[in-house]
């Protein structure tokens, strides 16, 4: 890069009358700039996933990306910045998968609520990065109050469903935000414990059919919430 930061210069120097950069260096910087963030956030992925967050050191994080700890320093100011950057590259990577009622408008409230939570349960089942960056570092790295703030929309878009469901007569009326609350926290404790299991894929399948068994009981006629559930037609991938 000082070869071609240089040719810049002497652009400029041959042009008085030019105010700031030539527009092809710019560019070449603003690229190089991308390029160094995309290298260090994909490393340091890579190795939080691999490693954990403790066990990752940002020597090796640069040195393996073909940085140097300079220019880390650069972007993120600590190893904290740059794993809040992942984390929540991470958890952006879930939401495409999560179903929208413009996926299937016919689909009733509560079968789009109980099609979003399986996809939660496999993340953390199958998706390594979302397991160890999100669901096991994330809440002692980042802490409770963080995920909390960031993470009130789920809980908003719970309480959503749940007054659809309600108006739909798919379940009885009742107080909403505390059971969007429950059900919130029900989902999140679902994921860690198959994030935390030694095997995540008899640990998904036992949370599922609890998880299953108890929300059964909200409904006011189970047996067609069931039938036309994505997680057990077989409409949410597994």
């Amino acid at each position: 890069m000082p070869n071609i930061l240089y040719v810049g210069n002497t652009v400029n120097r041959t042009d008085p009358t030019r105010d700031g950069p030539a527009p092809a260096a710019t560019g070449l910087r603003a690229a190089h700039v991308r390029d160094t963030r995309r290298a260090l956030l994909d490393t340091a992925r890579r190795l939080f996933t691999r490693d954990g967050f403790q066990s990752t050191r940002t020597e090796e994080i640069a040195e393996q990306a073909g940085l140097t700890r300079g220019a880390l320093y650069h972007h993120f100011r600590d190893k904290e910045d740059l794993f809040r950057a992942v984390h929540e590259e991470v958890v952006a990577e879930v939401a495409p998968l999560l179903w929208r009622r413009s996926n299937d408008p016919s689909a009733s409230a509560w079968t789009l609520f109980r099609a979003n939570s399986e996809i939660y349960l496999e993340a953390a089942c199958s998706n390594e990065s979302y397991r160890q960056i999100v669901l096991i570092d994330g809440p002692a790295v980042l802490g409770w109050r963080y995920l909390a703030e960031r993470g009130n929309g789920p809980t908003d878009k719970i309480a959503e469903y749940l007054r659809d469901a309600v108006d739909e007569g798919v379940l009885r009326p009742q107080p909403i935000d505390p059971l969007a609350h429950l059900l919130s926290a029900l989902g999140t404790e679902s994921a860690m414990y198959v994030a935390h299991a030694e095997n995540p894929e008899d640990a998904r399948r036992q949370i599922s059919e609890c998880y299953e068994r108890l929300l059964a009981g909200l409904v006011v006629t189970d047996a067609s919430v069931i039938a036309t559930d994505p997680a057990n037609r077989g409409a949410v991938a597994k």
